[in-house]
């Protein structure tokens, strides 16, 4: 099951902005977050969750997406998230921000994971301008994103392929997004 999910949780690039994502749904994704691994258990993540269109429309404004494909930065508006999930370091709870950096990922994996499991397509963003989604929601100065998630309904359906002399994703004359992977044994070290 489990195999399945992670299989169809792709970065998702194109999503149908009629099927809005709602702000209790992330709620409780943030209420199954809280429960994930910490270091130290400190528990030093917190989360801006952003639904409204203007704030998303904000939110894709300070975006860069997709570095990999030339001349794209991420969907038209008919096409673009309907919510995202910044997740911020809270330096007044511990002030090593590098340390908790694996828990922004263990975060951010346990959302892709939950998203998909309610056919709501992710795409993990490292790529947006810190200083002005903190000035524009008027985050306090311990609050630090680090990364951003974009949420939305998909319509658009990557393809997993092997990887076949190169790793770089890519879209075909269809538009057709593929991504291709390391065979599994070429990922094993003591083979």
């Amino acid at each position: 099951m489990l195999h399945h999910i992670v299989s169809k949780a792709r970065s998702i690039r194109s999503f149908d902005i009629t099927k809005p994502v709602g702000k209790q749904l992330l709620v409780s994704f943030v209420d199954t977050l809280r429960l994930i691994p910490a270091s130290c258990n400190y528990q030093a993540l917190k989360y801006l969750i952003v639904t409204d269109k203007d704030e998303c429309d904000f939110m894709r404004s300070q975006t860069r997406w997709a570095a990999l494909l030339p001349n794209y930065n991420g969907p038209d508006s008919d096409h673009s998230p309907t919510a995202y999930m910044v997740i911020c370091h809270d330096t007044s709870v511990t002030e090593n921000e590098t340390m908790y950096l694996k828990d922004v990922g263990i975060a951010a994996q346990t959302l892709n994971l939950l998203a998909r499991e309610q056919g709501i397509g992710c795409c993990m963003i490292g790529s947006f301008n810190i200083p002005e989604v903190s000035k524009y929601f008027n985050l306090a100065d311990n609050i630090k994103p680090k990364l951003t998630l974009a949420l939305g309904y998909p319509d658009e359906y990557p393809v997993i392929e092997d990887e076949k002399g190169s790793v770089e994703y890519y879209r075909d004359e269809n538009n057709v997004h593929h991504v291709p992977k390391r065979k599994t044994k070429d990922l094993i070290i003591n083979n």
